[in-house]
């Protein structure tokens, strides 16, 4: 499972007065931050490909809406294309929108959101190496291009969105993973001695 999350146009809004939470849970054709495979020992940006994310698979899979990652913090659900969390794909991407539950929850969504203060839009997919295409940029940077998705787990809204626009930089992932997962420090570790 990987997990991406974008910024700028795809940021969650809040429609009006009302608990309508929307945005962008992938924007096609965008680049990401610098990204580490760890199994390849390999820095890389990736960019999402229009077509790779069709609705006949949002209409199969179960996607959840959840705050920052965390299944604890459900906000809405699409069952097979049913529920309270709506999932469409047109040219820009894939764009969720969900009332905010009365919930605890749903309150600080709505509250954080209006603020400005959770203003990325997540998700997390699997995808197979025969679905992606790579190429070497002129400067050597290597480009992961996803022309397939597999699987979505998730959209979550967040605080600390990857994507954001073309402003390319390598940020700590430390929030995503639990604090004793060992394997997970280790790649973090070397994601910093690259970036040094």
């Amino acid at each position: 499972m990987e997990i991406r999350s974008f910024g700028n146009s795809a940021a969650p809004q809040v429609s009006g007065e009302s608990r309508t939470i929307e945005g962008y849970a992938i924007v096609f054709g965008q680049e990401s931050e610098v990204l580490f495979d760890k199994s390849k020992k390999r820095r890389f940006i990736e960019v999402i490909q229009p077509g790779a994310v069709t609705q006949e698979l949002l209409d199969r899979s179960d996607v959840k809406a959840l705050l920052e990652h965390n299944a604890q913090r459900m906000l809405a659900r699409s069952y097979n294309g049913k529920g309270t969390l709506t999932l469409t794909v047109d040219a820009h991407g894939v764009k969720y929108r969900f009332d905010a539950p009365a919930t605890p929850d749903g309150d600080y969504s709505v509250e954080m959101v209006k603020r400005g203060d959770l203003f990325g839009s997540s998700f997390a997919y699997a995808t197979s190496e025969k679905n992606v295409r790579y190429e070497k940029r002129a400067d050597g940077m290597l480009m992961r291009y996803v022309n397939k998705i597999d699987w979505i787990g998730d959209v979550s809204i967040v605080s600390d969105p990857a994507y954001m626009g073309t402003d390319v930089s390598v940020r700590s992932l430390d929030q995503y993973f639990p604090e004793e997962n060992e394997e997970y420090k280790q790649q973090v570790e070397e994601l910093r001695k690259l970036c040094n």
